[in-house]
């Protein structure tokens, strides 16, 4: 079109007056340049105005577009002039919709005195159907009357625009029209104008058009193709070009001429399908090193429709084939890591709770701990504490890392500002963070503080992105702070959270680059008008590309429709031509898709573009080559890359690159230094606990017990299940203590008193439980499990005089601390001293003198949990099970075999062992059958220090290497899990 232009109008001097007019402003670049390279082979021409058609319009228009932020402001204005009643917060839910509705009115030339009445008619009849007449006051009424009056807030604030020569951007197409419709009355000449390249008008461009055409001083060039603009097309790429042909009165040629690119030229097309959005940066990389070492000369593009992209496709592009691209599209300041700070320190301030008087009104904001911890672990605030700890001021270093240890250490779930500053030491950057917010003036105070703080730890050159994010955001910052009242508007923290992220989603950072570079990443709309050799087109699935079905408008549908204003239909139509336009030059087209079933994704589904292009384009192309390709990995050799069609390309060019090496199984080693480090765990305690561990998973055991590895300390907002468990046994030791400390058995006649004390040993023990934390036990969860405990322990003590044998209770002792050295041979012939210890909730004497070791459960445990032997097995089968099986059973026994052998090697007259379910009372205590270590006379504690012995050698044999379970069952719950993988 460049050569065209000079060739036409270059000789005869008239380039330089000429008025050309291109979809975007990045077309306007790449003209620019082609008319230098048009020129350079004749004599030097003066460059004609080159606009884009948006900017040309409001240039026409002799306007200013106002900011939407001061457009909302003065829109509410309005609106409270009509209303004074009228609800900031509610309102700027809905104002952004109807001044977009506004423009779209004004941009497509529909008559606002048509359209409002009928909006009000429309209405009334809704109104007409209530069955009562809504009281003046009430909710309804007001409802109709805002669309009663709305054509009166239009008016308003359209002539207050004029008035101060503003304008919202629909508002500048109709006031460029008027006044080119003006000139044009008033036989002005105007400038020959020539508009190539557009696609989808809007009214106000098409009579724009329209009247200088009929002028004679407008050429109009459209880029279109036969296969879609042939009549009675089903394809809705050419629904717009074959009107504009209709209405302009063009020729053929000036609709892209005879030209049948689409299925004349020859092209490969190639559908890549991927597992999930995030790999598509690293493939769309990986194809464009492809495309750079084939050809080195060709033109590029990386397609976005979907802007979210943009990141993971710059950090997967070849920087050693791609040393320079161009960036067309910026990055949106919702996708960088400030924003996310941001978001947390609302949520901080959103997601607290004010504790007080209700009748005064009066609270105290408390801020949960989870997004207090996850506000100071943000990697901005973590960059300024390691500036802070390179400070001679050695009271600050660390600071975060105090208050978040503060936190935990507490278990403090509700926070106040006061006691976070304290923590704190009252710094600048925690007093910014967490002093109240009460309207948008502390809010603003706060993001001014922030900044500045934060971009002392930025200063330095190697931190160039953040400081411009910091600059971006006080910008952000300080055009809210110039445009609110916050005294006034009385702006809630959700109503300015609101306004200030539509600024945030508004603004984006620019990226340097080489403006007509081969290689440009850009998004759909910015390909208008522009051709590329190879296009790498990604999200190339339904409700993305095209996007999905949404009506945002204030205007019902069939208002919309009836006067002519853009529908979703419209939008697709015109995604529909740029998608097409945007193929029909190019030779190699990549079009990746997201794979149905992966995740993240939202439908899963092709586009429908890749359908018609394998269900029409395909048949009527006998150029075109088409593959059906799947990425795949180099570890999953059961996948292959696919193709329906003609053989793939092979399979290393559509074959994900691994960064990183799946985690595998992880093998300790029992070595020297290993068996050392176990033999220390044996001599110095080995828990029934313990040892089931080990059987369990001998990783844990490890991780635990012999790197001693610390859990992470987390607040507790409730009790958790050891929690619990530790209130059920510390109020029956209170209960019972006072009967062993007297050696007095309890009977029956002590049980409605016991019974009677039990709510209040319960509240002690939550109370004890709680102690220092600031979930407090009378709230919440905590409550509710309080009284559980309470019932618990009721029953229990009421249950008694039901059980045979159980009363009189003689109480031996209470938690007392059980221990037995057992020497173990080795198979060096060393006898090693293995020390057993544990805990007894509870020892009773029974009636014969012996004792009995009771071990409180507070889940369900059946007797049938209790038993080892399946059908058919003897005792040579239960001691096998009691010594190898890792099922809860076998712990549950294992559990009381040492207890009652800890007891019997005291020297002490040992009975059994037993377990009391707390949710299952009417068993009493419930034993495991142990007859199986006794079988043929054997004695037991002779029998039981052989088989301790078999577990020990076990532990410390060098041939059985440490290992994690394959039972994943185990792993939920684990502590460890991240650190292996599971």
């Amino acid at each position: 079109m460049a050569r065209e232009l000079v060739a036409k109008y270059g000789p005869s001097d008239e380039l330089s007056d000429l008025v050309v007019v291109v979809p975007t402003r990045r077309a306007v670049v790449y003209l620019q340049n082609e008319l230098s390279l048009a020129a350079e082979a004749g004599r030097a021409v003066w460059s004609p105005r080159i606009a884009a058609m948006e900017d040309y319009m409001v240039e026409l228009a002799g306007v200013q577009v106002e900011e939407p932020i001061a457009l909302q402001l003065l829109l509410f204005e309005i609106l409270r002039e009509i209303d004074s009643k009228l609800d900031f917060d509610q309102f700027v839910g809905w104002s952004g919709l109807l001044l977009q509705d506004f423009s779209s009115l004004d941009q497509n030339l529909a008559s606002p005195k048509k359209i409002f009445e009928y909006l009000s008619q429309a209405k009334a009849l809704e109104r007409w159907e209530l069955s009562n007449e809504p009281a003046p006051q009430s909710t309804t009424a007001a409802y109709f009357r805002f669309w009663d009056d709305l054509e009166k807030v239009y008016r308003r604030l359209r002539r207050q625009m004029e008035r101060t020569h503003l304008a919202y951007p629909g508002l500048a197409y109709r006031l460029a029209v008027n006044k080119i419709q003006t000139r044009l009355e008033a036989d002005e000449t105007l400038p020959q104008h020539v508009f190539i390249g557009l696609g989808s008008l809007s009214k106000a461009e098409e009579k724009l058009i329209r009247l200088l055409r009929k002028a004679r001083r407008a050429e109009v060039h459209f880029d279109g193709d036969t296969f879609y603009l042939e009549p009675g097309s089903p394809n809705r790429a050419g629904q717009h070009l074959r009107r504009y042909q209709d209405i302009f009165e063009l020729p053929n040629e000036n609709l892209g001429g005879p030209a049948d690119l689409l299925r004349g030229l020859p092209r490969e097309i190639r559908f890549v399908g991927v597992a999930n959005a995030s790999m598509q940066g690293k493939v769309a990389g990986q194809l464009l090193a492809e495309s750079r070492r084939a050809n080195p000369s060709a033109k590029v593009a990386v397609v976005l429709p979907d802007e979210t992209l943009l990141l993971p496709v710059l950090h997967g592009l070849p920087l050693d084939a791609v040393p320079e691209y161009n960036v067309t599209m910026g990055l949106s300041f919702q996708s960088t890591p400030l924003f996310n700070l941001v978001d947390l320190l609302f949520e901080v301030h959103l997601t607290g709770v004010r504790e007080g008087s209700a009748e005064t009104g009066y609270g105290v904001p408390r801020y949960h701990h989870l997004a207090v911890s996850k506000l100071l672990q943000h990697p901005f605030l973590r960059r300024y504490q390691q500036w802070l700890d390179k400070q001679p001021e050695e009271n600050y270093h660390g600071l975060l890392d105090k208050v978040c240890r503060t936190i935990v250490k507490r278990h403090a779930v509700l926070l106040t500002a006061e006691e976070l500053q304290a923590w704190g030491q009252h710094h600048p950057l925690i007093q910014a963070l967490f002093t109240t917010w009460n309207n948008c003036d502390d809010i603003i105070a706060a993001c001014y503080t922030l900044i500045d703080l934060l971009k002392k730890a930025y200063q330095d050159q190697h931190s160039a992105i953040e400081a411009e994010y910091l600059y971006l955001f006080f910008t952000l910052v300080k055009r809210l702070d110039s445009v609110f009242d916050c005294r006034e508007q009385r702006l809630s923290v959700r109503s300015f959270r609101r306004f200030l992220y539509e600024q945030m989603k508004n603004t984006r950072l620019p990226f340097s680059g080489e403006p007509i570079a081969d290689v440009q990443v850009m998004g759909l709309l910015e390909t208008r008008a522009l051709d590329f050799d190879h296009i790498i087109i990604l999200s190339c699935n339904e409700n993305v590309l095209p996007a999905p079905k949404r009506h945002s408008s204030l205007f019902p549908y069939d208002v919309l429709t009836t006067f002519q204003l853009p529908t979703y239909a419209d939008h697709e139509a015109a995604t529909a031509h740029q998608f097409w336009r945007l193929l029909q030059r190019a030779r190699q087209v990549d079009l990746l898709h997201i794979l149905p079933g992966a995740e993240g994704t939202r439908t899963g589904e092709r586009s429908r573009f890749l359908l018609q292009i394998e269900n029409d384009l395909l048949p009527q192309s006998p150029g075109l080559h088409l593959q059906d390709l799947t990425v795949t990995s180099p570890a999953d050799e059961s996948v292959n890359p696919l193709s329906s069609r003609p053989p793939t390309t092979s399979a290393h060019e559509l074959t994900l690159e691994r960064e990183m090496e799946s985690p595998g199984d992880i093998v300790l080693e029992k070595d020297a230094g290993m068996l050392l480090a176990l033999r220390e765990v044996l001599t110095k305690g080995l828990s029934p606990t313990a040892l089931n561990q080990y059987l369990n998973c001998s990783l844990q055991f490890y991780f635990q017990r012999v790197a001693r590895f610390r859990e992470n300390d987390e607040v507790e907002e409730a009790l958790g299940p050891d929690g619990f468990g530790t209130v059920v046994h510390e109020a029956l030791e209170e209960l019972m203590q006072p009967f062993q400390q007297r050696k007095q058995p309890i009977t029956a006649a002590d049980i409605p008193g016991l019974v009677k004390l039990a709510p209040i040993m319960v509240a002690k023990a939550l109370r004890k439980e709680e102690e220092g934390r600031h979930a407090r036990a009378d709230e919440g969860l905590n409550h509710v499990l309080g009284q559980v405990a309470s019932q618990l322990v009721r029953r229990y003590l009421e249950g008694l005089p039901d059980q045979p044998g159980a009363l009189p209770l003689q109480v031996q002792s209470l938690e007392e601390a059980l221990q037995a050295t057992v020497y173990v041979p080795l198979p060096s012939g060393e006898k090693l001293p293995v020390s057993l210890v544990g805990f007894a909730d509870r020892v009773d004497q029974l009636a014969d003198g012996r004792l009995r070791v009771i071990d409180y459960k507070t889940g369900l445990v059946q007797a049938y949990d209790l038993r080892l032997l399946k059908r058919g097995e003897g005792p040579a089968d239960a001691v096998e099970h009691l010594v190898t099986d890792a099922t809860p059973s076998a712990d549950k026994v294992r559990q009381l075999w040492l207890y009652r052998l800890m007891l019997a090697h005291g020297g002490r007259p040992a009975a059994d062992a037993a377990i009391i379910s707390l949710r299952n009372l009417s068993a009493g205590p419930m034993s495991a059958d142990m007859s199986f270590l006794t079988e043929g006379g054997q004695d037991f504690v002779q029998h039981s220090e052989q088989l301790l012995g078999r577990l020990v050698n076990r532990i410390l044999d060098p041939q059985e290497p440490i290992r994690k379970t394959d039972d994943l069952d185990k792993c939920q719950y684990c502590a460890y899990r991240g650190i292996c993988a599971r």
